[in-house]
């Protein structure tokens, strides 16, 4: 599938119970992903990074994330394995660094749900640009469906600033219009942003192809996936 989108249910590190302590959602569009990850107990950024997605092997499935911005600062690729549940969720097994106990890379296992895009609103892409500045500070943008991703770092140890919107359909019989609302934001840069635009899509974005410098609000991204 060239794109998809989902939640995380559990988290489970080497013989603990499983648990979710996070609000995760990921999107992927064909070989780029972005990942937010944000802590229930306080609503900060346990996790947020977005990079290059390798599909080492299909049978199983073994993938490899190459991270190029990341809150935590975690540029080394890390990679997991797959299996379809019977209940259709995907188990991920493999080994990272686990923070809960101290940074010790830990094997664990994560159970995954897809969530299928609003009807008529199956198309995604991810964008990337690198300021000329000297800086290097890096920003994605990504769309699967209804939710949009904003993330932007000056790696490698720069504050990581993230923004996730959902467009909110009126209900049947309303004749209230489809609108972009901010569902979360952390960090202090400036982001693109569909809701405080009031716009539905950016300029031009049903014509968007791999390769394509398109301009957002004034600054030029590179279309990295795309699909339509």
């Amino acid at each position: 599938m060239t794109i998809r989108l989902s939640t995380r249910i559990s988290i489970r590190w080497g013989d603990d119970s499983p648990s979710e302590p996070t609000t995760t959602l990921v999107m992927s569009v064909d070989g780029y992903f972005m990942d937010l990850r944000v802590n229930k107990s306080d609503d900060s950024v346990d996790w947020a990074f977005a990079g290059r997605r390798e599909i080492v092997s299909q049978d199983p499935l073994h993938c490899r994330w190459h991270h190029i911005i990341d809150s935590r600062h975690i540029f080394d690729p890390d990679e997991g394995e797959f299996e379809n549940l019977s209940n259709g969720d995907s188990l991920e097994t493999g080994s990272m660094s686990c923070p809960e106990k101290g940074g010790v890379v830990t094997p664990y296992e994560e159970v995954w749900r897809s969530i299928q895009p609003t009807a008529g609103l199956e198309r995604g892409w991810i964008l990337q640009r690198e300021e000329d500045d000297g800086s290097k500070t890096i920003t994605f943008l990504g769309r699967v469906g209804s939710v949009f991703f904003a993330m932007k770092q000056q790696p490698p140890s720069g504050h990581l600033t993230v923004r996730r919107e959902e467009l909110q359909t009126a209900e049947a019989g309303s004749d209230k219009a489809p609108q972009w609302v901010t569902k979360y934001h952390s960090g202090n840069a400036t982001l693109p942003s569909l809701a405080n635009a009031g716009l539905l899509n950016f300029p031009d974005e049903l014509t968007w192809k791999v390769g394509d410098e398109v301009t957002i609000q004034g600054q030029l991204y590179t279309v990295r996936a795309q699909h339509s």
